[in-house]
């Protein structure tokens, strides 16, 4: 009994681990093929190797180079400060009569200069610009002033106001090399500053009646009312943003209107499409406030008052012609509609779709 015991369990476990066996030599001998493969397609010709080794010293130097000239940047942007400080002083000369502002000299000074810039036109609301008229002055600083590719800070700096209390707004921009053969940038982070909204002040939400069920008169008097959010300079211009964050509602359908006339992605599983398409759409709003940031830095700060007299403003001259060629296309369609109905008109009448049988006279 015990000999058929042992022979009959034999023939169910030994099998199984010799099986074991050689299933561990197959996986040991797919990664040593792997292994192979890898090293065939990293292996290079000599005179690629030889070539990019003499690219890596050219870069070094370049690198070299660059470090000199930031070193040069920083040292004419502290010359440059007491100019930026002699304007800001400029700016805010009382004259003793009308409304305090934050540039009293030249009211609304930045908020047209900024309404001026492409990167600012459409994002500056009708709602924003009272708020904008305290602004007193922007600066600009980098993250490490050793390297300009580690990022920069904007700063918004206003006078005292009946919207907010901070008396600055402040916002900071994490960037890197990326790709360092093309100078690729990528945006880290943004971090802003939270404004502090005096009571009944904020002006990035408005006040939406709400809808009341059923009642009389009483009910109808006695509307309640709720906050609901709205497009604003304050609130889409100072929003923390990093990859793979959650993208709050008025956040998604802002960069969905950046992408409208994108193609939309295409694939087999929709959820990865929606994972990816998140996914895009915080890439696309870090990169425009990059963007966005930059023009402050680049071109707010050294030229404001080019700015604020349009000397700066790039020209029209390409809208104004797709312009006009759109107004001869309708010029065009008009022509054409205008002979269509004139055909209409010459054509013989009674036949076709007319009035119907049981139509009162």
């Amino acid at each position: 009994l015990l000999s058929a015991r042992f022979s009959h369990s034999s023939i169910g476990i030994w099998p199984a681990f010799g099986n074991m066996g050689l299933v561990k030599k197959d996986e040991q001998k797919k990664v040593e093929e792997k292994k192979e493969e890898v090293k065939e397609v990293k292996e290079e010709p000599e005179i690629v190797k030889r070539l990019k080794e003499t690219e890596d010293k050219y870069l070094k130097l370049e690198k070299e180079m660059e470090k000199k000239i930031q070193q040069l940047v920083v040292e004419y942007t502290a010359k440059q400060q007491p100019l930026l400080d002699e304007r800001k002083k400029m700016l805010c000369v009382e004259d003793g009569a009308g409304e305090k502002t934050g540039t009293p000299a030249l009211t609304g000074f930045w908020s047209k200069a900024l309404q001026n810039h492409p990167a600012f036109n459409e994002l500056v609301r009708e709602w924003d610009e009272p708020v904008l008229q305290y602004l007193q002055d922007m600066q600009h600083s980098f993250v490490d002033p050793e390297d300009s590719d580690k990022g920069f800070n904007i700063k918004l700096i206003f006078a005292e106001n009946p919207y907010f209390t901070n008396s600055a707004l402040e916002k900071e921009y994490k960037t890197e090399i990326e790709n360092p053969y093309c100078g690729e940038q990528k945006v880290l982070g943004i971090k802003c500053t939270q404004i502090v909204w005096k009571q009944g002040k904020d002006v990035t939400v408005e006040a939406v009646a709400k809808k009341v069920k059923g009642g009389g008169a009483k009910k109808a008097k006695k509307k309640k009312e709720k906050e609901e959010a709205r497009p604003s300079f304050f609130r889409d211009f100072f929003r923390d943003l990093y990859p793979k964050m959650e993208l709050s509602p008025d956040a998604k359908e802002m960069a969905q209107s950046m992408q409208e006339d994108e193609a939309p992605y295409g694939g087999e599983d929709d959820d990865d499409d929606e994972e990816k398409d998140d996914e895009t759409l915080v890439g696309q709003l870090m990169q425009f406030d990059f963007e966005a940031g930059a023009a402050i830095k680049d071109d707010l700060v050294p030229r404001a008052i080019r700015w604020y007299t349009g000397e700066a403003c790039p020209d029209d001259d390409d809208d104004d012609d797709d312009e006009e060629g759109d107004e001869e296309e309708d010029d065009d369609d008009e022509d054409d509609d205008d002979d269509e109905d004139s055909e209409d008109d010459s054509a013989p009448k009674g036949k076709g779709k007319g009035k119907g049988k049981g139509v009162a006279k």
